[in-house]
């Protein structure tokens, strides 16, 4: 399983496959795909009805607090806008650490794939203005507005509400991100088949874990262990899974799966190579140590497995 907590690098490297096998406007109708409000995704679209512009607000207070952004929002309803300011971006934060500890390489126009969240708020019948001026330095501001309220003034009186964050207020941990990886293979099991799946997979594996190759070969089957339940400890989910080592084999059980659980418990389908991206990952991961891979059972409705590596 692809940790929620590592999800950025896999985001990046998506897009990164799609455009170098099928070009940019292909990762264009990716965003399109990813970001349509149709309420069984992206959740913006759900706020906004529920609530309306006041959505924005509760939408992004939850996730940008779970992914510990360092911004600040303020809303007028009285005035009809609703205006994000993210001082410290946690993706692209993310992803330039990353480029300096991993050596991944973030795609080229990574920031761009917010604009899709105009989607959402033109569906709702609201205006939408993106600002990228300081995306470089992980920094960009949001503004979505009522155009039968806005008269294009951006004023801060009694009647704002104003909240600020700071990447210390809060632990990093956004499970909702399992939906954007869902949605992500989903697209490229239906318009490519399991072998692009696969092959998206194995790119983010030898990318992600580059840097940690001599490691994981000297570590063998220990040191996949440890990735393996280093992963599950992020999701917050240790008894999930249980391992045994012994005779040159690793064996390792899942109870359940906390992807697929979040997921079910939100409503969603789970695409039906979801599946791979546990799999896949621990199969290159098997053959960097120099061991063999077997999927011994999968259960697709709760994710339940059985995997073994062996010599």
């Amino acid at each position: 399983m692809i940790s929620c907590t590592d999800f950025i690098a896999a985001y990046s490297e998506l897009f990164s496959f799609v455009e170098e096998r099928h070009g940019r406007q292909e990762v264009s109708r990716l965003w399109l795909y990813l970001f349509r409000p149709t309420g069984g995704g992206i959740p913006l679209i759900d706020f906004i009805k529920r609530e309306g512009l006041r959505g924005c607000f509760s939408y992004w207070a939850g996730t940008l607090s779970e992914e510990t952004a360092d911004f600040t929002m303020y809303l007028s309803e009285k005035r009809g806008y609703f205006r994000l300011v993210m001082h410290r971006c946690p993706s692209k934060g993310r992803l330039l650490t990353l480029g300096e500890t991993k050596g991944i390489t973030p795609y080229r126009d990574y920031c761009l794939h917010c604009d899709s969240y105009r989607s959402a708020a033109e569906e709702a019948g609201l205006g939408y203005i993106y600002d990228f001026t300081d995306m470089d330095s992980a920094s960009c501001s949001i503004l979505i507005f009522d155009p039968k309220v806005f008269d294009g003034r951006i004023i801060v009186d009694p009647d704002t509400e104003v909240m600020e964050r700071r990447a210390s207020d809060n632990a990093y941990y956004h499970p909702d991100f399992h939906s954007s990886m869902n949605m992500g293979i989903q697209y490229l099991g239906e318009k490519y088949g399991t072998d692009e799946v696969r092959a998206y997979l194995l790119r983010y594996a030898n990318n992600i874990y580059k840097n940690d190759i001599n490691d994981i070969r000297r570590g063998g089957l220990a040191a996949i262990k440890g990735i393996v339940e280093e992963s599950y400890r992020k999701e917050r989910a240790s008894d999930a899974v249980s391992t045994e080592l012994r005779n040159d084999a690793l064996r390792i059980f899942i109870d359940y799966c906390p992807a697929v659980r979040h997921l079910r418990s939100t409503g969603r389908s789970v695409s039906p190579w979801f599946r791979y991206t546990t799999e896949t990952v621990l199969e290159e991961l098997a053959g960097m140590a120099g061991y063999r891979f077997a999927a011994e059972a999968y259960d697709e409705e709760t994710g339940q497995a059985q995997y073994a590596i062996f010599a």
